[in-house]
């Protein structure tokens, strides 16, 4: 195998034992484009045959000593784009025929390229370090490189560069040394460069360079010194007696003096841009005898001496945009070798051809202050300019003149034309392109852009005339059509014509529209009077065939006077004008006070297609009003007063298409009216006073397309109203306000307005109207009835607010008053007899870690409240010995059955205690089987699905009374859900509210049962209650257990087990006993 590619993969890595190495006849290695980032000492080895290596485009930092040891053969290596930052000591060593070693684009400093870097690469021809982070370069570094030819030290951080450190390098011809950080250029630095062809030192910090610098480069013919900081044109320049191109751009030059580019003569190219020269005198090029290209662009020059040029015979190119020129007279005229020439974005105002040589084939003007392109000796045929921009000046008109006849290309946009006189294109046969966009042009005539006979082979010009303030009168209707007449080739091709918008000269809607959307009756000019060539009687009083404008009318007419525009509208006057031009053909009239229009009034008007007479107050029309025209298409004639129709109105108008007569006062329209208008498209008959007018006579109208009959007094008389809603439902089609039909009942007053079902034509008594007495019922009760609804709308919303807030308001009503709202005499009060003979008011269900939480906050609160309430505690009251034995617990049913409510305080800890065990469910089932209206739910502050999710906890929670710890009113809730505790109650309990059932541990265990006397101390203050309670472990989730529910000694008992029934009547026991109890659980 010659040659292995595997660029473009994602090798990671080389290693050593790679097979690689095995291919001992191998040429070529391509490993470039890959994300190798380690590569083993000997993966070359054995390749003794390799010549080019490419391994660029990685992602390797360090190369190994000994890498190419068996690689003598290696010719080119390229290893640019990594992000090496070592090389291995003597890695290139013996590398003698090596030619093209590429290290740019990597890390690599002057630490790593050392007088050892390159030993012995004796053929080395190229070498590239560019784009690295060398800072210096020593004397020994390139000292074996004897024939070295390209050495690339671009985009480096090189400030120093040793005296004789290019010496060796006597075979070097191009040197690269810009975008570093060098200051200075000393005496020695390029000594023994006796073959360099091109120096590039570009972007640096230079400020000086000694006079002798480039003594030993006297064969130096590129030198690139731009972008430095450079005061004055250097003196060491006179020593490059052979350089052709010299950049001396972007310093700070402020003065080229006399001598400055001395010995010179071979100079073909300077390049002074962005400097701080200032005027240009005749003695500063004068030594430049061979130059072609000069540059002087972006400078402060604001004028130049005649004959600066002179001795400059071979010059081609001058730039001098971005400058401050207000004069060029004289200047350029006699330089005939000048082809190119930039005058851009300077201060010219004044310009004529005669100030440019006849042979400049090229020239830029652009931005500056020009107002006429002058040619005053009528240069246009002689002169060779091919293109010519003239663009962003103050041009304001074009002639013949103005435009060299061997111009290509021609830029005039963005200036100030409002002329381009006919012709102006005609001789110029090279056209390819003119950009006249974004001028001032109102106007522009075909024959402006009349051409010479374009020949079938060669395109047609392209033109842009979009952006100008077209007035689109009848001399620019060609808008439309210059672009359909290529075939006759004597017009250009107008490029943006869908940017063109157009300014009306008549517009009765928009005053401007895209010129492609305009219609060729859109392009109007106006007259006063006009007379045809055949017409012989224009010279006497009465002349048909003379045209003239009515007084305070306007007049249009298109280019072929076939659309003739007569506008009287707005005048308020009372009578028709006179002598209105008999081509007319389209008349407005609007916005009169006629009053009438009488007979023969619009006589031998037979071109008149469009009258408008609308919103002119007209109450009749005579007879014969609308005779002689015969071409009438679009009669307006709404918004008046006309009150009738009687049917001679029409006559003859046989091509009339639309008809408009809404907004009238018409109440009647004679049978045989609309019979003449055999051509009737559209008719509008909407907003009138039509009752009984038989619209289904419109089927004789066969061309009917579309009819507005909305906004009339239809009558609700069954005969007509069925009619009517058969012949719209027949023609929903052509009606297009049926939404607006409705039928009025003229026997009530004021007249009833009905609705029309168009849907059903069945007609009923609701549509006929009704009677007189019908009418005195409806007058008489209408505002009782009114009343009587509004009542009972309010009295629905209110019970609609009561039902959906009763809850909330029960609560408020029972703390604020003591009353219970809506307990209805029904299921509940069954219980009430049953509930007063309780022992207890509630009985209360926990788990045992909530215990502490229990008694000093919901028990407290309801035992020392007001009112209080007398409660028995599932761990406090009951027998604990009862709890441990596994059998049924009658305990938890005799306490749930001598307490008026039971009380479920719902927690996690409950459910995963108490309600895991299935004897206490069971008990809980037994005791509130059909009683649920006992069952009161305190639920925890938290979130508990898996109660939701219980099937057993489930009904409970949708049938009993639920309140939810921490939520708004909770004690009011609560004490909502309990039970009342009524006078007589009070009575009957007064002698066992201080009793109360309790249980004691003794010290083996057993349990003994005692009556103790309850505390009578007034509940505790809210604060304190607040703070235990928001320490209590049933809200914070704490997992620890109270030592007082359970003996230490007892395990939690898994189930309920049988325990004596409670007892009915609590035992007063002695106060001593009861005391020493009280002080035994507070402690």
């Amino acid at each position: 195998m010659r040659s292995l590619d595997l660029s473009h993969n994602q090798l990671q890595a080389l290693p050593s034992e790679s097979s690689i190495s095995r291919l001992r006849r191998l040429q070529a290695l391509h490993l470039q484009h890959n994300e190798m980032t380690d590569i083993g000492g000997e993966a070359f080895a054995g390749l003794a045959s390799l010549r080019t290596l490419n391994m660029s485009h990685n992602r390797l930092d360090v190369l190994p000593e000994g890498l190419f040891a068996s690689c003598r053969e290696l010719r080119e290596i390229d290893l640019h784009n990594n992000s090496l930052y070592e090389l291995g000591r003597g890695l290139f060593h013996r590398l003698e025929q090596l030619l093209v070693l590429d290290l740019s684009y990597n890390q690599l400093s002057s630490g790593q390229i050392d007088d050892g870097t390159f030993v012995g690469l004796i053929r080395l021809i190229v070498l590239n370090l560019a784009h690295n982070s060398l800072t210096r370069v020593d004397a020994r570094t390139f000292k074996d490189l004897f024939f070295l030819q390209i050495l690339d030290l671009r985009q480096n951080s090189i400030g120093y560069i040793e005296d004789n450190a290019f010496h060796p390098l006597y075979n070097l011809h191009t040197l690269h040394l810009s975008e570093n950080r060098l200051h200075e250029i000393g005496p020695l630095m390029f000594n023994g460069l006796f073959v360099l062809n091109k120096l590039t030192i570009s972007n640096n910090l230079l400020i000086s360079i000694d006079g002798r610098a480039f003594r030993n480069c006297s064969d130096l013919k590129e030198l690139d010194l731009s972008s430095n900081s450079l005061q004055d044109v250097p003196d060491a320049l006179h020593e490059l007696t052979f350089l052709k191109t010299l950049d001396l751009g972007e310093n700070n030059i402020s003065t080229v003096r006399n001598g400055s580019f001395r010995n010179l003569q071979q100079l073909n190219g300077l390049r002074l841009i962005g400097n701080n020269i200032g005027n240009l005198t005749s003695d500063m090029f004068w030594d430049l005898t061979s130059l072609q290209v000069l540059n002087l662009a972006k400078n402060k020059i604001q004028q130049i001496e005649r004959g600066t040029f002179e001795h400059n015979e071979r010059i081609e190119a001058i730039r001098l945009d971005g400058n401050f020129l207000t004069d060029i007279d004289g200047v350029f005229s006699k330089i005939s070798s000048l082809l190119w020439l930039n005058l851009s974005n300077n201060h010219l105002v004044w310009f004529d051809y005669a100030f440019v040589p006849v042979n400049l084939q090229w020239l830029d003007i652009h931005d500056n202050f020009i107002e006429l392109l002058g040619n005053y000796y009528n240069r246009q045929d002689s002169l060779h300019i091919k293109t010519l921009d003239a663009s962003h000046n103050r041009i304001t008109e074009l002639n013949a003149m103005s435009i060299p006849n061997s111009v290509e290309l021609l830029f005039i946009n963005n200036n100030f034309i409002t002329s381009v006189a006919a012709g102006t294109f005609i001789e110029k046969t090279d056209l390819v392109r003119v950009d006249m966009y974004a001028n001032s042009l109102v106007s522009l005539d075909l024959n402006a852009l009349r051409l010479t006979d374009v020949p079938p082979q060669k395109p047609l010009p392209e033109f842009y005339i979009g952006g100008n303030p077209f007035h689109c009168d009848c001399g620019m209707e060609w808008l439309q059509m210059i672009n359909n007449r290529t075939q006759l080739r004597i017009h250009p091709r107008i490029m943006d014509l869908a940017n063109i918008m157009c300014a009306m000269t008549y517009s009765r809607g928009l005053t401007t529209m895209p010129a492609i959307d305009a219609k060729p009756s859109n392009f109007l000019c106006t007259y006063e009077t006009h007379c045809f060539a055949l017409c012989h009687c224009c010279d006497f009083d009465a002349c048909d065939c003379e045209m003239t404008c009515p007084n305070n009318c306007s007049c249009y007419h298109d280019q072929t006077w076939t659309t003739n525009v007569v506008d009287c509208s707005g005048l308020a006057t009372s009578q028709i004008p006179r002598r209105i031009p008999m081509d007319a053909t389209e008349l407005y009239l609007d916005g009169n006070d006629f009053g009438e229009l009488q007979n023969h009034v619009f006589i031998g008007r037979k071109n008149l297609r469009i009258l408008f007479v609308n919103a002119s107050r007209i109450e009749t029309i005579q007879n014969r009003t609308f005779n002689g025209l015969n071409a009438l298409q679009i009669l307006h004639l709404e918004d008046n007063r006309i009150r009738e129709l009687k049917g001679f109105e029409f006559d003859h108008l046989s091509h009339l298409r639309e008809l408009y007569l809404q907004n009238n006062l018409i109440s009647f329209i004679g049978n045989v009216t609309l019979l003449p208008l055999h051509s009737l498209e559209i008719l509008r008959l909407d907003g009138n006073r039509l009752v009984t007018f038989p619209v289904w006579q419109l089927t004789l109208n066969q061309a009917l397309e579309e009819i507005s009959l909305g906004n009339n007094l239809w009558s609700c008389r069954c005969k007509f109203l069925q009619e009517l809603q058969m012949w719209v439902a027949d023609n929903a089609r052509k009606v297009i306000d049926s939404e607006d039909i409705y039928c009025y009942n003229n026997e009530t007053k004021p007249a009833q307005r009905r609705e029309v079902d168009l849907n059903n034509t069945a007609c009923s008594d609701y549509y006929s109207g009704g009677s007189v007495i019908q009418s005195i019922i409806v007058s008489d009760y209408l505002p009782m009835v009114v009343i009587t609804l509004s009542a009972i709308v309010l009295v629905l919303i209110l019970t609609v607010l009561l039902f959906v807030f009763r809850e909330p308001m029960r609560v408020w009503v029972y703390s604020r008053y003591g009353i219970r709202l809506f307990e209805f005499k029904g299921g509940a009060s069954k219980h009430l007899a049953e509930d007063r003979e309780k022992l207890y008011d509630g009985y209360v269900c926990y788990s045992p870690k909530d215990e502490e939480f229990v008694l000093q906050s919901i028990v407290a609160e309801l035992e020392h409240g007001n009112p209080s309430f007398q409660l028995c505690l599932h761990y406090r009251d009951l027998p604990h010995h009862a709890f441990l034995q596994h059998s049924s617990s009658p305990v938890v049913v005799e306490a749930a059955d001598a307490s008026r409510r039971v009380i479920l305080v719902l927690s996690r800890n409950f459910l995963q205690t108490e309600w895991s065990r299935f004897e206490f469910r069971s008990a809980l089932h037994e005791a509130l089987k059909g009683r649920v209206f006992k069952l009161v739910l305190v639920e925890d502050g938290g979130s508990l699905p898996e109660a939701e999710l219980d099937p057993d906890l489930r009904p409970y929670l949708k049938t009993g009374a639920r309140v939810r710890w921490g939520e708004k009113r909770f004690w009011e809730r609560l004490r909502y859900a309990m039970p009342s505790r009524g006078r007589d109650h009070k009575m009957y309990r007064r002698n066992i509210n201080n009793y109360t059932l309790d249980s004691g541990v003794v010290g083996n265990g057993s349990h003994h049962h005692s009556y103790v006397e309850k505390n009578k101390q007034p509940h505790p203050a809210s604060p304190n209650l607040h703070m235990h309670i928001n320490s209590h472990p049933l809200f914070k989730a704490a997992a620890a257990t109270t030592n007082d529910a359970v003996p230490n000694n007892v395990a939690p008992p898994p189930s309920y087990s049988s325990a004596p029934t409670l007892p009915r009547t609590p035992v007063k026991q002695n106060n001593h006993h009861a005391a020493n109890h009280h002080h035994h659980h507070h402690h």
